[in-house]
């Protein structure tokens, strides 16, 4: 027999109400893009009955959209942190480890990926500098590469030139990742991986 489902059991759980928010303005803002996505777009699809309600989460589409990217941005960091940990102290052995974490998790996770990449990369046209969470992740990249530089072959350009480089490669990979074919995801973050180095140094490294 069918589940009678009443109309209060299809409201928003309030612990729950700000994931299920992050959850629908995600998925809005990559199918129709940010400004193809209003602020009662998501309140509908959030299943929220009147704005009122809505409102004590998130005053504006822009405030939304800054907590969701804070809290994407949290996630990556904490992946790429303990891949940071887990690896041996040594600066290009770091390197791979969290550069193989954060492609497996922009693979794995291209929404977020994708909309943390493009959030970030409006945030550097219009205001000229990145978010204070994008930028503590690349100060952290481009200290290891500044180490690197010290033992490896590494391109004479400059550090933070490098390290958008690396990461403009990724994206474009990880958001056109079908074009890489049917091989598995390792397969596909092996390939990643040695674009990158090929970016980084000017000549093969053995490790």
């Amino acid at each position: 027999m069918a589940a009678i489902i009443t109309k209060e059991q299809t409201k928003p759980v309030a612990h729950n109400s700000r994931e299920i928010i992050f959850q629908r303005s995600l998925q809005l803002f990559t199918e129709r893009g940010y400004d193809g996505t209003s602020i009662d777009d998501i309140r509908q699809a959030a299943g929220f009955k009147s704005k009122a309600s809505f409102y004590t989460h998130f005053k504006s589409k822009e405030e939304l959209a800054g907590a969701l990217l804070t809290k994407i941005l949290e996630d990556e960091a904490r992946i790429t942190g303990r891949a940071f940990q887990a690896a041996e102290a040594e600066p290009l052995a770091q390197f791979l480890a969290v550069g193989r974490a954060f492609i497996e998790w922009g693979l794995t996770n291209p929404r977020e990926y994708a909309f943390c990449f493009l959030r970030t990369q409006q945030e550097m046209l219009i205001q000229g500098r990145y978010s204070a969470e994008s930028e503590q992740s690349n100060d952290a990249i481009e200290q290891l590469v500044g180490q690197i530089r010290a033992r490896y072959p590494v391109r004479q350009i400059a550090n933070k030139a490098l390290t958008s480089m690396i990461v403009g490669l990724i994206s474009k990979a990880v958001i056109d990742q079908g074009s890489f074919g049917q091989i598995s995801l390792e397969a596909k973050i092996d390939q990643i991986v040695e674009m990158a180095l090929g970016v980084l140094f000017t000549e093969k490294v053995g490790f």
